[in-house]
């Protein structure tokens, strides 16, 4: 039934271009075509919401909330035991429409950029799931200063002017884009102008605006291998053509980009605090050979210090952007992952002479953060919020980076082994014979968010593995949760766990 049905479900319009729905939207409207046209009649039996899922791409989340909805309109009913099979609605009072297709039911197609930002899309990582046990890159959520947040939130509402409740720069609030610069100076050794600092909702916010600031289609970008799924996605959707540079211990390797006889580039973009997600330091002398080596290219560097905080606490070496002495370096940063990702808020610090083309960028498209959230985390900084958080978070998420480690070797030992790092998350090695994709979908059908390895690599060999995230998880739930991914995985096909 289960391939039957998914003939019957593209003829009803599942895999036509994207119209608006939800995917559980799509499915259960595919699916009530195909009873009320009488592809599926009384007594047909559905496929299993596993197998249905694994069929369509979809997660089995998605397909149970298609069922739901068929179940409350009716159309199909639940057999305890046994299954989904189709109602009799030969009564019913159908309240969807069957027009047939005509010349009037065509739409303009969408664009070609359009096109590629759909088609790249299944790059990315992220998960529908509204669960944080162990998706990466969460910092310690339980920690986050709610009450001082709530009355610097009060106090601007009793201070705000009528002009600060208008329009401001496409830039960013001036007093945030200080109080950032003064604190990039303090915790990360960068000098920098306010007028160089673009406030942004994120690390995707700032690789858009620099892929619309330098990209034309056919452009190159080095990239790491492996490296931020999500930026794979990016460039690859704006047509720029992606090169993979291998890693070595101390980096973006420069030999095997001449090895590949690299020429003219338009950017590099790189990871050098903590490589993500492998968790590699670029070196200090890395840092200045690949300066050196793009200013003879006039190539521009987009440096990604992700998550500075947390991996250079301790011995922190100085960015690339400091090092710089031509322009030649984009600096971006996020304070979604010291703070909380629903803040949605980072920053770009560009070389003077483009920010009058960010400007123009940013007052052409969506103006993302909020003047309010500005104000608010410009107090924060102002107030030294910002300080006394950041120490808490760090100490908290070292203790809970043991613990996890602890609790992981003590249910698997060396069935599956971490690859450790100093970031916010762990890569767990998996088998060649065992598919991470797959895995991660089983995962988080029950309830545990474990991001697959090999989507990290744009080329070449991939590896197999899953980046665990743990800070945001209290040690109680961190047990619990390794606990039941033991027993998940005790079962999985291709797993031998001890």
């Amino acid at each position: 039934m289960s391939k039957k049905l998914n003939s019957i479900l593209s003829a009803n319009g599942f895999n036509d271009p994207d119209n608006g729905q939800s995917l559980y939207q799509k499915l259960s409207s595919s699916i009530i075509r195909a009873i009320i046209g009488k592809q599926l009649v009384e007594g047909d039996k559905l496929p299993p919401t596993r197998l249905l899922g694994q069929d369509l791409s979809l997660s089995r989340s998605t397909v149970i909330k298609a069922y739901e909805i068929l179940c409350a309109e009716k159309y199909i009913r639940s057999v305890q035991g046994s299954g989904y099979f189709v109602n009799d609605v030969q009564h019913k009072k159908i309240k969807h429409s069957l027009r047939t297709a005509s010349s009037k039911d065509i739409k303009p197609s969408v664009s070609k950029r359009a096109k590629s930002f759909r088609r790249y899309a299944t790059l990315m990582n992220h998960s529908d799931s509204k669960g944080i046990a162990f998706r990466p890159g969460l910092p310690p959520l339980d920690v986050f200063p709610v009450r001082q947040w709530q009355i610097l939130t009060n106090n601007y509402w009793k201070e705000v002017t009528f002009s600060e409740m208008s329009y401001g720069s496409p830039l960013g609030l001036e007093s945030l884009r200080k109080n950032i610069a003064d604190y990039l100076k303090i915790y990360r050794n960068i000098n920098c102008e306010h007028e160089q600092v673009v406030i942004v909702t994120g690390s995707l916010h700032s690789l858009s605006i620099v892929g619309d600031l330098l990209l034309d289609e056919g452009d190159k970008v080095v990239i790491e291998n492996p490296t931020y799924a999500n930026a794979i996605a990016i460039f690859r959707s704006l047509k720029a053509k992606v090169i993979a540079a291998q890693l070595d211990s101390e980096g973006l390797s420069l030999e095997s980009l001449k090895k590949a006889k690299v020429k003219d580039p338009k950017l590099v973009y790189v990871t050098p605090s903590n490589q993500y997600p492998s968790g590699v330091k670029m070196s200090l002398d890395r840092r200045l050979e690949l300066l050196d080596w793009t200013q003879k290219r006039n190539c521009l560097i987009l440096e990604d210090d992700y998550d500075h905080e947390f991996s250079n606490w301790e011995n922190p070496i100085t960015s690339i952007f400091g090092l710089d002495n031509s322009n030649s370096v984009i600096y971006q940063g996020t304070f979604n992952k010291l703070l909380h990702p629903s803040i949605r808020l980072g920053y770009l610090i560009v070389p003077p002479y483009l920010v009058a083309d960010i400007k123009a960028i940013c007052e052409q498209s969506i103006r993302f953060v909020s003047p309010i959230t500005q104000k608010i985390m410009s107090a924060f900084i102002e107030k030294d919020h910002l300080s006394n958080h950041l120490r808490k978070v760090v100490q908290i998420s070292s203790e809970r980076r043991n613990f996890f480690i602890e609790c992981f070797n003590k249910y698997f030992g060396q069935s599956i082994t971490l690859d450790l790092n100093d970031g916010l998350h762990l890569i767990a090695k998996l088998p060649p014979n065992v598919d991470d994709i797959e895995m991660s979908k089983f995962l988080e059908e029950n309830g545990i968010i474990a991001f697959p390895y090999s989507k990290y690599f744009p080329k070449g060999q991939k590896e197999n593995g899953l980046l665990m995230g743990y800070s945001s998880v209290a040690p109680r739930i961190i047990e619990e949760r390794i606990a039941r991914m033991h027993k998940l995985l005790a079962e999985y096909n291709g797993i031998e766990v001890t």
